[in-house]
């Protein structure tokens, strides 16, 4: 049984141990120590890297109850030298008991129990029994608060295997499911703030997480999945979104902090101008159909589009058309794709211009849809509109 020095020193990052076997773990050779400092993966926690012997360690696991150290690189037989990636077991450090905070925030402020934990390589998720309508922004602000305010009083963190006795005195967030190791959050009086059986790695204080951020909640199954980001990488997201500020700002040709309030401005001049142009091509399309309803049926045309929504606009023609009691297959080309429309005024269920329009589209290697009365679709292969257009024609017969 190898001896794990992770869990009585978690800020242990070097050691020596004695190789007892040697194993194979995803094609990878993998070593079996006596003692390690490395953690393995497990609930919701990254394996940590690092070296063994010069060797790097790619991947740690406990299989049957062994821990394997999956490495890359020749090592020596006999006594070994361990050295873990501080600075990766650190950041997993601070994630993990901001998520032990977390959980504990949703629960007391919530009644939300955490479902799951995932420590991801930019951020971590956990997962919630709670619906996420009532996540709002001012409630995850609340919750992030509470965290913050145990992280900045600088709590006491205590990480040990207990007696049953001390476990039936304590309040449980949750029961226990492997061993007896718990994980205690306590304030300066003593009392328990937090109290989760947990084999993770934790901080002495939760001072130690340095911060924590809220990014965002969304809908998750019948729950919620929260994503958050602790300690050095609040301040990487901190810099990333100050950079993106900074860059929508020189876009928007503003200071940052006026960077919404232009954004949200522009969006409704460009959502009037939107309905602008689309009143603007329903005109258009008016004074087209006006044109083309001199011809006889059914009209065959391709058109030349205005700039903007093609789509839209030879569905006005074609609406407009039918209005008259004319049938109408229209096309248009936007660069090298290519739009129909069929349309007819109501009546017999025959032509079925559905029908009629998605074997069209076929030969613009596209897809379309619609009604017996009106359908519309198209394909990247505008080169081909023509013969589109004339195959409708033909499928109509004499």
């Amino acid at each position: 049984m190898t001896e794990r020095l992770y869990l009585a020193d978690p800020y242990l990052a070097a050691f020596e141990a004695e190789v007892v076997a040697e194993r194979s773990l995803h094609g990878r050779r993998a070593l079996v120590l006596t003692r390690t400092a490395f953690y393995p993966e497990g609930g919701g926690q990254p394996a940590d890297r690092g070296t063994l012997g010069g060797a790097r360690v790619v991947d740690v696991q406990e299989v049957e109850g062994e821990i394997l150290h999956a490495v890359e690189g020749e090592t020596a037989p006999g006594r070994i030298r361990g050295e873990v990636d501080f600075a990766r077991r650190f950041d997993h450090l601070q994630q993990h008991h901001g998520q032990h905070l977390l959980s504990a925030a949703f629960a007391a402020g919530l009644s939300a129990t955490t479902l799951s934990f995932h420590l991801g390589e930019e951020t971590s998720t956990i997962d919630l029994d709670l619906a996420s309508d009532r996540l709002k922004p001012a409630r995850l602000s609340e919750v992030e608060g509470a965290v913050n305010a145990l992280i900045f009083r600088d709590l006491a963190v205590e990480a040990r295997e207990l007696s049953p006795e001390e476990m039936e005195r304590l309040p449980l967030r949750k029961e226990p499911t492997k061993g007896t190791r718990v994980v205690t959050v306590r304030e300066a009086d003593g009392s328990v703030v937090d109290a989760s059986p947990c084999g993770g790695t934790h901080p002495r204080r939760t001072g130690e997480v340095g911060a924590l951020a809220i990014l965002r909640a969304q809908k998750w199954g019948s729950g919620a999945r929260v994503e958050f980001v602790c300690g050095g990488r609040v301040l990487s997201a901190l810099r990333q979104a100050s950079l993106g500020l900074s860059e929508v700002a020189g876009a928007l040709r503003c200071a940052p902090p006026e960077a919404p309030a232009k954004a949200r401005r522009l969006s409704e001049e460009a959502q009037e101008q939107r309905k602008e142009l689309r009143r603007l091509a329903l005109l258009l399309a008016e004074a087209e159909a006006e044109r083309l309803a001199g011809k006889a049926d059914p009209i065959v045309e391709e058109l030349a589009a205005p700039g903007g929504d093609v789509a839209a606009y030879l569905r006005g023609v074609g609406q407009a058309l039918a209005a008259r009691g004319r049938l109408a297959l229209l096309g248009a080309r936007e660069g090298e794709r290519a739009y129909l429309c069929f349309a007819r005024g109501k009546g017999p269920p025959s032509p079925d211009l559905a029908a009629l329009l998605r074997a069209s589209a076929e030969l613009l290697a596209g897809k379309g849809g619609g009604t017996a009365e009106l359908a519309q679709g198209g394909g990247p292969e505008g080169a081909r509109l023509a013969e589109a257009l004339a195959a409708a024609r033909g499928r109509l017969g004499p």
